[in-house]
Order: C-alpha cells, then sequence, then structure tokens
C-alpha cells in the first residue's frame, strides 16, 4: 500500500496494513476470530521468520527470554526464548492475546517492547548484550479494548487498530464455496456470530467425513439447518456434492 493512500477511503484492514508496514509496534484489537493473529504473524514480513508467543496466565518469562535445559548427555543448556529469538533475528514477533500477560512477566515484555535505543538484554550463559535488530517488529494482538492494558504497556503500543471484520487474505484461504459464508458469519453484526477459526475447521472436518450435515450441526448448532441448505448450493455448484 502506498503511503499516499487516500485516507478517508481506508477499510479497517487497509488501515491496519499501512500500520505494520510503517511501524514496528503495532495493537490490533476487538472481536475475536476475525484473523488479527494470522495477519500479524503474514503480512509485511518480507520473508522475515515469523515468531507467536501466546499468552497466558501462567506463562513465564522463560517463554520470551529462555531457559536451561538438560541435554541428553546430562550438561545443560541456554534456549533463547523467541522474544530474544526474534531481537538477534530481526524477526517478527507475534505477542497474541497481549492483555493476558501475568504481572510477573509484564516488565519482561515492557523491555521486549522499548525502542532499539534503549533496550538490551543480557545472555545468562555467555555475558552477551544482546540489543534489538534494526529489523525487529512487534504486532500485538488481543480481544476487547486497549484500556484492557497496564498502561506501561499500552504507551509501548503507541499505533493501534481496531479490527472487528474478518481479514480478507484468511478468508481466502478457505475453500471457495465456504468464502461468502464465512464473511456473512464473522460479520460484527451477525445474529450468530462464529470465529474464522469455525471455518477452517469445518472443511478439516468435511475434508474427513464428507459429511456436510453432521458438520454443520457440530460447527454451527444455532444455524445449522440454514447453513446446511447454503452449503449444499454451494457445494454441490463446486462439484462436492
Amino acid at each position: 500500500m502506498s503511503s499516499t493512500v487516500d485516507t478517508n477511503a481506508m477499510t479497517t484492514w487497509q488501515k491496519a496494513e499501512f500500520a505494520i508496514e510503517h511501524s514496528n509496534r503495532v495493537l490490533l484489537y476487538g472481536l475475536p476470530g476475525t484473523g488479527k493473529t494470522y495477519f500479524g504473524l503474514t503480512h509485511g514480513t518480507q520473508g522475515k521468520k515469523s515468531y507467536r508467543l501466546a499468552c497466558t496466565e501462567d506463562m513465564s518469562s522463560a517463554d520470551l527470554e529462555g531457559f536451561w535445559r538438560r541435554e541428553a548427555s546430562g550438561s545443560l543448556k541456554w534456549h533463547e526464548g523467541v522474544g530474544i529469538r526474534a531481537w538477534r533475528e530481526g524477526a517478527r514477533l507475534v505477542v497474541d492475546e497481549v492483555n493476558r500477560i501475568n504481572g510477573d512477566v509484564e516488565s519482561k515484555l515492557m523491555m521486549l517492547l522499548d525502542t532499539e535505543a534503549s533496550a538490551s538484554w543480557e545472555n545468562p550463559d555467555t555475558g552477551e548484550i544482546v540489543k534489538p535488530h534494526k529489523d525487529f517488529s512487534v504486532v500485538a494482538t488481543m480481544n476487547g479494548m486497549p484500556e484492557d492494558l497496564a498502561p506501561a504497556v499500552l504507551d509501548r503500543l503507541t499505533v493501534r487498530c481496531a479490527v472487528n471484520t474478518p481479514n480478507p487474505k484468511a478468508i481466502e484461504t478457505l475453500p471457495e464455496y465456504l468464502r461468502q459464508l464465512a464473511i456473512a458469519f464473522t460479520a460484527e453484526d451477525a445474529q450468530y456470530r462464529y470465529s474464522l477459526r469455525s471455518f477452517v475447521e469445518f472443511q478439516s472436518m468435511y475434508e474427513k467425513s464428507k459429511n456436510l450435515k453432521a458438520c454443520a450441526q457440530v460447527l454451527f448448532p444455532e444455524v445449522h439447518e440454514s447453513m446446511i441448505d447454503s452449503l449444499s448450493i454451494v457445494a454441490s455448484e463446486a462439484g462436492l456434492l
């Protein structure tokens, strides 16, 4: 996307694309199941690696920095966590569900989110001082609102994009016969709203079972009858029935 794009015409995901392409610290927030994590892992990486840090209440600093592990030889070896690895490689770090991070790890995350000029970390094994590579970037994702984050974390994520519609590129990964239904049932105003993950799982279950009706009843219980009718038509047109 060009930096001269008409901002009055930007869609939700165009804003997110622009943000990631022009900032190395971005927060994507909003409804669950819209493809935020997939987008963070894949968009604008320019061939560099992406690492996912799935935040939980039980995580520890080892997930970010690293940990000692006993090798088969009996010796201990330091294994770097995804945060420091992404720093070192200039990779993309996707901090998934950042609002679930616990207080013990919060300070470590703040260090990872610091600017290149002020951030550093000492390897406990070698004493090496590691600083973030100039190409290192962070995409944090969360369901809910930015105000749910600790102020110090939020202060480091000044570029924030609300995304409450399904990611078009994630939709494109689905079989063509599922795409329009996925768009309709993942919409923010859908009466019965489902995650994109439900449609990914539907395709997986259908490929294994070839039972359209059973898959719809299991995954879309509130709307399975109308879903079956719609799926039967589009699947038949696609030559799947």
